[in-house]
């Protein structure tokens, strides 16, 4: 039974990820401004002037071809307005590992608003969350409740809007082919959340299904490789959880993910397992799938190594998610939700790992739980969303010195063509 019902979820989820968009022609990338973050506040940058966009599709698509195909290890540069082109391709970076895996999380070794996204004892967060989250997720029909032993369902989350997807929060945020926000607490009330980025935002043609990675403030335009630390579709295939590019090298192992993980929500039980690509279970079930990184300590090879501060002070870190894990014998019917976020310092090592907390709360499995799940009407039973990419944006966009350059430079054109003499 329980293999006939596995082999039934994996034709479902064959089925949605083989259903493809009609074959129409991609809009070109176009051209946007260079820049920094700028002034924190209540306000969101928009996605047409945040700088250095890149996103990974679930199934990894080129954008090459009429409508994009796919091709794993593809990241997609965007310019916030539609357009797109090929950006960083990780095939044959890797010595160790070669096989052509999808990509599933991305970031820089240096994300901007790292330390502003984190909240503490004595400091508030300043920068604005943005995420997106997975399109398959398993369900609890009120026939097999959490619990009860019965395996799960699965669900394909909505990718786009309108209308929006609605949490039992009653908040509305994008769907899995968008990307969504929750705004600093120190501007705005707790858990302020909504849509950021829309599907024709991200790609016009065609629209995303499922947005699993996002990278933000890279260079213009975004094609230009900046996703150098990445994650591909299973981790213990390799072993490794976060790859550097471009020597190919692993920055943080399978297992140090799976001690973080299990250090705060517990020894991983025997029934639990992560359905979705395949069905793994024992901590090899724990698969990194979302991640920003901020890698300060320096020294040799710094950049590619996951380092502690021999001060003794903070060193490198990493904020992250894994994939939904469920558990049908557990109260909650998960043992992860997914939309866990952890953050990992190297100093501490993984007993130290902490819940992120941002927009007033802990993102934990208690608010995962409460604030993030779907409501019964939409899903027919028990389900809660699995977050699978994050990144940080301001208020505002400084622009790069050259560009502020260029533009004056065409100001003076513009005002010595008007005056030249008719």
């Amino acid at each position: 039974m329980r293999k006939q019902l596995y082999g039934s979820l994996a034709l479902v989820l064959i089925a949605v990820l083989c259903t493809g968009s009609p074959a129409v022609a991609t809009i070109p990338y176009g051209s946007l401004s260079a820049g920094i973050p700028g002034g924190v506040g209540p306000g969101l940058a928009a996605p047409s002037i945040v700088p250095g966009k890149e996103y990974s599709h679930d199934v990894d698509q080129e954008t090459l071809a009429p409508g994009g195909i796919a091709d794993p290890q593809q990241v997609i540069a965007w310019d916030g307005s539609g357009g797109v082109a090929d950006g960083i391709d990780y095939t044959g970076t890797r010595p160790s590992y070669t096989p052509e895996d999808d990509v599933d999380a991305l970031a820089n070794r240096r994300d901007h608003l790292f330390k502003q996204l984190i909240a503490s004892d004595d400091t508030v967060d300043m920068a604005h969350l943005i995420f997106s989250h997975d399109d398959m997720i398993s369900i609890y029909p009120p026939t097999a409740p959490p619990g009860s032993g019965v395996l799960p369902l699965p669900f394909a989350v909505p990718s786009g809007t309108p209308p929006g997807i609605t949490l039992v929060s009653g908040k509305v945020i994008g769907g899995a082919g968008e990307l969504s926000y929750e705004k600093a607490f120190a501007f705005s009330p707790l858990s302020d959340q909504g849509l950021w980025a829309k599907q024709p935002d991200i790609n016009a043609m065609p629209r995303p299904r499922d947005v699993d990675g996002v990278e933000v403030w890279g260079p213009e335009p975004a094609f230009k490789a900046d996703a150098n630390k990445y994650s591909l579709n299973v981790d213990f295939m390799s072993g490794t959880s976060v790859w550097n590019y471009p020597t190919g090298t692993p920055y943080i192992s399978q297992a140090t993910i799976a001690a973080a993980v299990t250090s705060l929500l517990g020894p991983f039980p025997p029934t639990a397992v992560l359905p979705f690509p395949d069905f793994i279970d024992g901590t090899d079930a724990i698969n990194l799938d979302a991640l920003m990184v901020q890698d300060i300590i320096v020294g040799d090879d710094a950049d590619d190594t996951f380092d502690r501060d021999p001060t003794g002070g903070i060193g490198d870190r990493i904020i992250f998610s894994i994939r939904q894990i469920i558990d049908p014998l557990d109260p909650t019917g998960y043992y992860a939700t997914g939309s866990e976020l952890f953050v990992l310092d190297a100093s501490t090592g993984p007993t130290g790992t902490t819940f992120l907390r941002h927009g007033g709360h802990l993102w934990d499995k208690a608010y995962a739980l409460s604030d993030l799940a779907l409501p019964p009407a939409l899903v027919g039973g028990h389900a809660v969303i699995d977050i699978n990419a994050i990144e940080a944006i301001s208020q505002e966009v400084v622009p790069e010195p050259t560009s502020v350059l260029l533009l004056v430079v065409a100001g003076l054109g513009f005002v010595l063509t008007r005056r030249r003499p008719s």
